[in-house]
């Protein structure tokens, strides 16, 4: 069985690992890492060579991913990509499978250029809400254009169903990071601390990503996180990984170095944790402040509270340790006090099922044994 997997960041990479470090152990299974976007960046840490390192298959890379975040360089860069693509599947559109993770631009590009080729398309995390996003438009497209869906909740299901008309091939497995997320090995935090120059001590763990529906309001939303994070780090440490190549990131990119700049023994900006380190620092963290997924899909199983920053991850299926707050300075520091008087958060993941990986591989491998009996 040959099986593809289209891998464009360090998000998705890890969210994929669990189930790549299973597949790789399977004799008649052979894995080709389809690597593009942030992952061939410099400015994103080169993460290609993480996953030449990990070697669960061989490497193909393909390039086009945008140097700048303007609007119209996200644009061009899409269509560069779907060129390339174009390219890639006519020389390899025969693998039984190809996975397809989340909702990103680029990932979308890459499987729409396969859509002529008739490539089995196997999407992950389809039937999601995220209304300040851009990534809604491209998880659906992705959605009409996969042939299996592992989605993480059962009203994700019902989206999916409610999408493509049918309710055949749609499973909900659970998030595929949260695999065996209970016993879980993470290296401990005193040696990813030092790893990454990161001094003793409580610390917030931040991730803020634009918001890509409404691109004119994120100048101003960069200078108040900057506010925000300037006052808070008077008295916790904060820890802030970069953002992604979404429009107008480089907006709070240069935010946080500015930040670092100013209060260099305040501020750590870290560029690539690696899915491990990350949720070490995670569950070593007092809480999250940003506007990322993992926010929303995996700091509960850490037991942590999450203030969720404005309307990127509008819709989504949310625990009951998700603080909502918008982009204004005085709410922030607020919402930082009140979970600075809570204890850790007890209330369990929505996102969370037993046994995620195994599944997902006993369903490919049912449905290709009775394809080719």
């Amino acid at each position: 069985m040959k099986i593809g997997v289209l891998t464009s960041s360090r998000a998705d990479y890890g969210i994929y690992k669990p189930l790549l470090q299973k597949l790789a152990l399977i004799e008649n299974i052979d894995l080709t890492l389809i690597v593009f976007g942030m992952h061939l960046q410099e400015k994103h840490a080169y993460t290609v060579s993480i996953i030449k390192k990990d070697n669960f298959g061989e490497v193909h890379e393909v390039e086009g991913m945008p140097i700048n975040d303007e609007v119209i360089d996200i644009a061009r860069g899409y269509g560069e990509l779907i060129i390339n693509f174009s390219n890639y599947w006519k020389q390899f559109s025969s693998y039984d499978y190809v996975l397809a993770l989340g909702d990103r631009f680029e990932m979308n590009a890459a499987v729409q250029a396969g859509i002529p080729f008739q490539v089995n398309f196997v999407h992950f995390h389809g039937g999601e809400t995220t209304l300040g996003a851009t990534d809604n438009i491209y998880r659906h497209q992705i959605t009409l254009a996969s042939n299996i869906h592992f989605v993480a909740a059962e009203n994700f299901k019902n989206k999916v169903i409610d999408l493509i008309g049918t309710s055949d091939k749609v499973y909900n497995v659970g998030a595929l990071s949260l695999d065996n997320i209970d016993n879980m090995k993470l290296p401990l935090w005193e040696n990813v601390r030092c790893k990454f120059s990161i001094p003793e001590g409580k610390f917030i763990l931040v991730t803020v990503h634009p918001e890509t529906m409404y691109i004119d309001s994120n100048k101003n939303y960069s200078k108040v996180i900057y506010k925000a994070l300037e006052l808070l780090s008077e008295s916790t440490h904060i820890v802030i990984t970069l953002p992604n190549a979404d429009a107008m990131g480089s907006l709070y990119r240069q935010e946080f170095f500015t930040l670092k700049d100013n209060y260099p023994n305040r501020v750590s900006l870290i560029n690539n944790f690696g899915k491990e380190n990350y949720f070490a620092a995670m569950k070593a963290s007092e809480f999250l402040l940003g506007n990322t997924s993992s926010g929303i899909i995996e700091a509960a199983s850490f037991e942590k509270y999450v203030i969720n920053l404005g309307d990127r991850q509008a819709g989504r299926l949310r625990s009951a340790n998700i603080i909502d707050v918008p982009f204004v300075i005085d709410e922030i520091l607020q919402a930082a006090d009140n979970i600075k008087s809570k204890r850790n958060y007890k209330g369990g993941n929505k996102y969370y099922k037993k046994n995620t990986v195994n599944t997902i591989i006993q369903i490919l491998t049912k449905k290709w044994t009775t394809k080719n009996i």
